[in-house]
């Protein structure tokens, strides 16, 4: 994993007939499941906008992908739904759950089942999809980015989660390492995946990788 982290920063950072260079987002993809336990009288989005986020739609699927978007600090902050697409109905559609639609993504259940618990500098708590399952993920789906920046981004967040984190990165590893052994066949196309992208920026660069880093 490691080797691969690095010929993906090389490769990335050298390969600029891909597409510009990686980019940094504000947006928030929140995870879901298809159902959510009822707590207040109003459901995701009416929270939502009474916290004066302004909701708009992005497509003009059925029912339309949305967002929440609201300025924080000076600082445009925009909020996604995803959520799993295991269940046989509704596969390729937006669903509803909890007010708000939500897209369905493939491999999406192993990060919400895959956590790690937070805390703000305001002592807020929450959970977050833990790193190896985020790497898992990404591994898995860069190569159905429509924007190859974003693909770039993907490649880059991976090869810095594994390598630039000190403990963190270790941790990561040993998490992903075990995320393989349940999910073997999903490791083989993110081994596939890595290995084809890797092979098309080298032959697109005339770049020589070395095996070993």
């Amino acid at each position: 994993m490691r080797n691969r982290s690095q010929k993906m920063l090389k490769s990335s950072l050298t390969t600029q007939k891909l597409g510009p260079p990686p980019i940094g987002t504000r947006d928030i993809d929140s995870l879901i499941p298809r159902t959510v336990p009822k707590i207040s009288e109003k459901d995701i989005a009416g929270h939502l906008l009474n916290a004066g986020y302004t909701h708009v739609f992005k497509d003009m699927d059925t029912p339309p992908s949305e967002a929440y978007l609201k300025e924080i600090d000076g600082l445009e902050v925009e909020i996604e739904f995803l959520t799993n697409n295991d269940t046989r109905t509704d596969k390729d559609k937006n669903v509803v759950v909890a007010g708000v639609n939500a897209q369905p993504l493939s491999y999406l259940i192993m990060s919400l089942r895959t956590t790690k618990e937070f805390q703000t500098f305001s002592h807020e708590r929450g959970r977050v999809v833990s790193p190896g399952a985020w790497m898992f993920h990404k591994g898995l789906t860069f190569t159905r980015r429509q924007s190859p920046s974003k693909a770039l981004k993907d490649l880059y967040g991976i090869w810095y989660v594994t390598t630039q984190l000190g403990d963190f990165s270790k941790h990561a590893i040993v998490e992903f390492n075990e995320l393989i052994l349940e999910h073997p066949k999903w490791y083989v196309i993110f081994q596939k995946n890595l290995d084809n992208w890797i092979a098309n920026a080298s032959a697109l660069q005339n770049m020589f990788i070395v095996d070993h880093c």
